[in-house]
């Protein structure tokens, strides 16, 4: 299982990037850029999750297990997150808790 660290860029409107790093050489050492994946969150892309997710909960746990099977599928490996996650996922709850309410 890899040590990965989420390190989220500065939100858009509609979109986050999140570079992903891991370390090499063990959590002690500089970790590496792997790759940059982008968390859609417009009211359109909300809106399909929402078909199969009513709640704010459901789909903020659809974002978490989409986040953690995109990074499996490059890193070809298990991973968990030593920092960022709970960052990269409020950045993503504060977006879309408006389109809950009423």
């Amino acid at each position: 299982m890899k040590d990965i660290l989420l390190r989220p860029q500065a939100p858009y409107f509609n979109h986050l990037e999140v570079d992903v790093l891991d370390f090499p050489h063990g959590t002690d050492d500089e970790p590496r850029k792997r790759m940059t994946v982008t968390i859609e969150y417009a009211k359109f892309d909300v809106d399909q999750i929402r078909r199969e997710h009513p709640d704010l909960e459901s789909v903020m746990q659809y974002y978490n297990d989409w986040l953690y099977a995109l990074v499996r599928v490059r890193l070809l490996d298990d991973w968990t997150a030593v920092g960022g996650l709970e960052e990269t996922m409020g950045i993503v709850r504060d977006h879309i808790k408006d389109m809950f309410e009423a």
